[in-house]
């Protein structure tokens, strides 16, 4: 039994079942998502300012809400805990590492998957998808610590997919050796389009964190 945390809206139909069909075996997911109990209207008052690190997700019915990471964290950390007992895994279902999360069962993230996997691949160039220009500073000096030359651009995958196209058409244009894409809402058909573009490797939330957990149940 995996559990399956989302910054957003449980279930995440977009997600999840990308996910299981990655993995081998009876596995079933439970889900738990931090703003489950929220209309759009109560999360208003959450949006980020200038000064709030900006989270990218999206509500039960598809729709894109941003809100900021410090709202977020506690109720994440609810959700593992009301998870933890029923499940012997746990996927953060989004790029973010947050490190202040715990659990007692192995807490798997892209997040910090992402980074080891750069590190040791030691490209030189590499292109990175985020959902939100708010996001590009941070993220720019996060992989910079990391290789030499980085190249960001913003498309959310909750909207218009030809952004995400246009996104991968300018990483294409810097010759990048690898792209991140860095959001949990990205889905196989957007990589296997930007794959089409940048002719490098492309690492995907969703399957990361699936293939991580398939290795770490066995199945």
């Amino acid at each position: 039994m995996i559990g399956a945390v989302t910054v957003g809206q449980s279930p995440r139909d977009d997600v999840v079942p990308e996910i299981v069909s990655e993995l081998r075996g009876d596995m079933r997911v439970l889900q738990c998502g931090a703003l489950d109990r929220f209309t759009a209207d109560e999360l208003q008052p959450q949006a980020p300012g200038c000064w709030d690190t900006t989270l990218v997700t999206r509500m039960r019915d598809g729709e894109e809400v941003r809100v900021k990471r410090s709202f977020v964290v506690p109720l994440l950390a609810d959700c593992v805990r009301s998870l933890e007992s029923r499940v012997d895994l746990i996927a953060l279902l989004c790029t973010d590492p947050f490190r202040e999360l715990t659990s007692s069962k192995p807490l798997l993230s892209p997040g910090r998957l992402f980074p080891e996997m750069v590190a040791e691949l030691r490209v030189d160039r590499l292109g990175v998808l985020v959902p939100a220009e708010a996001q590009v500073d941070a993220q720019c000096e996060k992989w910079s610590d990391l290789v030499p030359e980085v190249f960001i651009q913003a498309a959310s995958p909750y909207g218009d997919e030809q952004r995400v196209g246009a996104a991968a058409e300018s990483l294409s244009h810097a010759n990048v050796d690898l792209v991140v894409m860095n959001c949990i809402g990205y889905t196989k058909a957007m990589k296997r389009a930007v794959q089409s573009m940048v002719r490098c490797p492309v690492l995907l939330a969703s399957e990361t964190v699936a293939r991580a957990a398939g290795e770490v149940l066995g199945g």
